[in-house]
C-alpha cells in the first residue's frame, strides 16, 4: 500500500500544485530517486547582451497530461534548445483557451516535504536547452477546457528575445520518446 501511496500523492501533487501558491506534500525520498529536485533558477534577471543574432528556438517534445477528473488544471512540458544565438529567457507560456499558464518548479526540503510554486523566467543558452520534464520545472494550466489523451492543444511560448513562439502540445498520459537520430 505504502509504495503506491506516494507515487499517487505526487502525482496529484504535481498535477493539482496551482491550488494555491505554495502546497505541501509529504513525500518519502525513496520514491523520487532519479528526479531531478533542484529548483531551475535564472540569471540575475538583468537584460540580456544583444550578440546581434537573433535567437531561433527550436521547442519539441511538447506535452501536456489529460486532465484528472473534475479538476481544470493540469501540467504541460517541453524541451526549448536554441538552433541560432547565444541565450535567450523564457519569460511567459500560454495556452489558448487557459484562464493563466504559469511557470512553475518544486524543490524536496530536508523533511521530505515537496514545495511547488511559480518560478521566474528561464534561460536557454546554446548549450543548455530548457527542459520542462516531470519532477523538475513545468507549467501549470489553470482553467483550460477538459483536454483528454490523443487532443492538443496549441499556444506560444514567449521569449525575451526571440518573442512568440508557437507549439502544440500533444495530450497523453506520458512523456514521448525522444527520437533516435540513425
Amino acid at each position: 500500500m505504502k509504495t503506491t501511496f506516494f507515487p499517487c500523492l505526487l502525482a496529484l501533487a504535481l498535477v493539482a500544485c496551482g491550488e494555491t501558491d505554495t502546497q505541501l506534500v509529504e513525500t518519502s525520498a525513496a520514491d523520487h530517486d532519479g528526479m531531478d529536485h533542484a529548483l531551475s533558477t535564472s540569471d540575475d534577471g538583468a537584460p540580456l547582451a544583444d550578440d546581434g543574432v537573433m535567437p531561433v528556438i527550436d521547442v519539441r517534445l511538447a506535452w501536456m497530461r489529460p486532465h484528472p477528473q473534475g479538476r481544470d488544471v493540469t501540467a504541460a512540458y517541453f524541451v526549448a534548445g536554441l538552433s541560432d544565438g547565444q541565450a535567450d529567457r523564457l519569460v511567459e507560456a500560454r495556452i489558448d483557451g487557459a484562464e493563466r499558464v504559469e511557470l512553475h518548479g518544486h524543490t524536496m526540503d530536508d523533511q521530505g516535504m515537496m514545495r511547488m510554486r511559480p518560478v521566474g523566467p528561464q534561460r536557454v543558452a546554446a548549450e543548455t536547452p530548457l527542459v520542462f520534464a516531470p519532477g523538475g520545472l513545468h507549467l501549470m494550466v489553470h482553467g483550460l477546457a477538459a483536454a483528454a489523451e490523443g487532443d492538443t492543444a496549441t499556444g506560444v511560448l514567449v521569449f525575451e528575445r526571440a518573442g512568440e513562439v508557437p507549439v502544440v502540445f500533444a495530450v497523453q498520459a506520458a512523456a514521448p520518446a525522444e527520437p533516435t537520430e540513425h
